[in-house]
């Protein structure tokens, strides 16, 4: 396949349909809860998006690179608990707030691949890019604090997922996985997480309820397929046609649509505070992704 130096029309139009499937991923794990508890919708999740990507692995004809078990099974553990995290905060805080905090996991990444990675320092441009950034995590949090400790509870485990988020991406870069096909990557994550997040479930929540609506049915099957196993599965197709650096700016749009979905399909409302803190967290993204490394990283992405 040959690799484009430049996002054309058809990248630009796949990123703003995946950012939208992501950001909507949020309400559909909180409009459910009240019917399938979270650690349950997170382990569905995960072994449904499992059975699916080990099908398309095999269709594909990919080889299994061997020799990885051990990096696999680390990057499924912090997989687990994030997601066993992010899915926990989603019952006392809002789908848009913890989506806001979830994505500060490009910051973990940018601070880690500065310290550990050579060729990937962050330039000035790129500190303050962070500085502006968790500026906007301090007013959610300071936010939530003073109005109500549950949904303070809530914005602190979507903010630890976020930290997860990016300590696995930078446990995949610093290991073996970095070679390996992807979805070998993403099949480590979803199984492992599978396991975890089912023990979690039965001593959290006891025994699995069988879901009654189409609603919960729908969210459960539009995140297992849709989010955990195709969206994926395209993004994986991206980069590996176009940067993933030039793609990854659009992770922006996340945190934006997740705001405006939440207020439009649960009715959330979202006050000064929020407002501020998603312009510094959008303002951050934007800045650490197009400026925030120097001259010789840029060279080598």
């Amino acid at each position: 396949m040959t690799r484009k130096q430049s996002l054309d029309t058809f990248a630009v139009t796949a990123m703003v349909v995946l950012c939208s499937l992501w950001a909507l991923q949020q309400i559909a794990i909180k409009a459910i809860i009240p019917e399938v508890p979270p650690f349950w919708q997170s382990a569905i999740r995960s072994i449904g998006a499992t059975i699916v990507i080990a099908g398309w692995f095999r269709q594909a004809g990919l080889k299994w690179t061997p020799g990885l078990f051990w990096s696999g099974l680390l990057v499924g553990t912090l997989f687990s608990v994030e997601f066993g995290l992010l899915y926990l905060s989603l019952g006392y805080t809002d789908a848009a707030r913890a989506a806001l905090l979830l994505y500060t996991a490009p910051f973990v990444v940018a601070i880690g691949a500065h310290f550990l990675m050579p060729g990937e320092r962050l330039s000035l441009a790129g500190w303050i890019g962070i500085v502006i950034a968790f500026v906007g995590t301090g007013l959610v949090l300071q936010a939530s604090v003073s109005v109500d400790s549950s949904k303070f509870l809530g914005d602190a485990c979507a903010l630890a997922a976020g930290i997860l988020w990016g300590l696995t991406t930078l446990a995949i870069r610093r290991s073996g996985l970095a070679q390996a096909p992807a979805s070998q990557t993403l099949l480590y994550q979803l199984a492992v997480s599978g396991v975890l997040l089912t023990a979690a479930a039965i001593v959290f929540e006891g025994a699995l309820p069988v879901p009654h609506s189409l609603l919960a049915w729908s969210s459960l099957a539009y995140q297992t397929v849709v989010v955990a196993a195709l969206s994926f599965l395209a993004w994986f197709a991206l980069i590996a046609r176009y940067s993933a650096t030039k793609l990854s700016v659009f992770t922006f749009l996340t945190p934006l649509l997740a705001a405006l979905a939440g207020i439009l399909l649960l009715k959330e409302r979202i006050d000064a505070h929020h407002i501020i803190a998603l312009v510094c967290i959008v303002a951050g993204i934007i800045v650490v992704n197009i400026y925030g490394h120097s001259r010789t990283s840029a060279e080598t992405s």
